[in-house]
């Protein structure tokens, strides 16, 4: 899930709204409506959208908010939440209220995940109740043996 990154890649984005408002003074882009954000292969869906840039920094992205029916998706894995909080700085992606991760069949539930980039580790909290996991084992039938039979006389 580290590719969970949004803008920490070099491809540019879209997105895609019914509306936008761009305030100069707090550097704020709010998109609004059917939110739709692409970046090489990732997607962002949400109600609304809010990219805070860097005063700093022109055009640096500091941060971006998405509210309201989030899915996260890239290739076979998707997320879904109610926010999602993608913190530059620190290269965190926070995911909240009834957050779901899915890797192929592989689904994980819990009130919040936090997802440190850098570290390549997420942290999923159950909040008031527990954390679900349903994990699949491999089906890989073309799975090679190990180096210590191999070799060994019949």
């Amino acid at each position: 899930m580290a590719g969970f990154s949004f803008t920490s890649k070099r491809e540019p984005i879209s997105v895609n709204a019914d509306a936008m408002e761009f305030d100069y003074r707090s550097r704020v882009l709010t998109y609004r409506g059917g939110v739709v954000a692409t970046q090489g292969n990732m997607k962002l869906e949400s109600v609304r959208l809010t990219v805070t840039l860097d005063a700093q920094f022109e055009n640096r992205v500091k941060e971006v908010v998405a509210d309201g029916h989030v899915k996260l998706s890239q290739g076979a894995r998707w997320a879904t939440g109610g926010r999602a909080v993608f913190d530059q700085d620190q290269n965190t992606v926070v995911l909240s209220q009834s957050a779901e991760l899915h890797d192929g069949p592989n689904v994980v539930k819990g009130d919040r995940v936090v997802g440190y980039l850098n570290d390549e580790r997420f942290v999923i909290e159950g909040g008031s109740g527990r954390v679900n996991a349903m994990l699949f084992p491999s089906q890989r039938s073309d799975l090679t043996p190990t180096s210590a039979t191999q070799g060994s006389a019949p």
